[in-house]
Formats: C-alpha cells, structure tokens, sequence
C-alpha cells in the first residue's frame, strides 16, 4: 500500500514539472527476458508438453527490462500474489 502512495506521489510531482498527461494513453511493449538458448531446429521439432529448456540464466540473476526492443531497466524475478513479476532494480 506504501509503494502505491510512493508511485502515486512521483507521477504527480513529474506531471507538475512536465505536462506529459498527453502521454497517458500511449501503450507500449515491454518484455522482461528471464534467459535465452539456442537449439537445433529439430530439437524444437521433438519437444513436447512439459520437457524443460535450460536457459543461460540462474533464477537469482538479474533480468533484462527492454522497452520496444531496447534495453530499459534491470530487475528482478519475485513472486507477487501468487504470480511472477519484475522489481525494477535500476533504470539502464
């Protein structure tokens, strides 16, 4: 509840510097890339329900935020009501 305050009361103080409230129904694509690996074609081909993909990646790592295609921020995977989510840790 505490955060949501904090967001709340940072997007009012950057609307009262800038007015950027012209922005606000602009969406965007933002992708949070937890690893990545590389197969053979036919390995694809032969995967079927419930094999794993080993990715590059340890679960406490950092995860990539990109923004359109470019690297944004740097998170974190945790587990927010039962669900995956990204904290951002730093902004890139």
């Amino acid at each position: 509840m505490e955060e949501k305050k904090e967001t709340q009361q940072l997007e009012n103080q950057v609307e009262e510097e800038l007015d950027i409230s012209f922005l606000h129904d602009i969406n965007l694509k933002i992708t949070g890339e937890v690893g990545r690996t590389k197969r053979n074609f036919i390995d694809i081909l032969r995967m079927k329900e419930g094999d794993i993909i080993r990715l590059d990646k340890h679960i406490e790592d950092y995860i990539e935020i990109y923004l359109r295609g470019q690297l944004f921020a740097i998170g974190e995977l945790v587990v927010v009501n039962e669900k995956y989510a990204i904290r951002v840790v730093d902004l890139a």
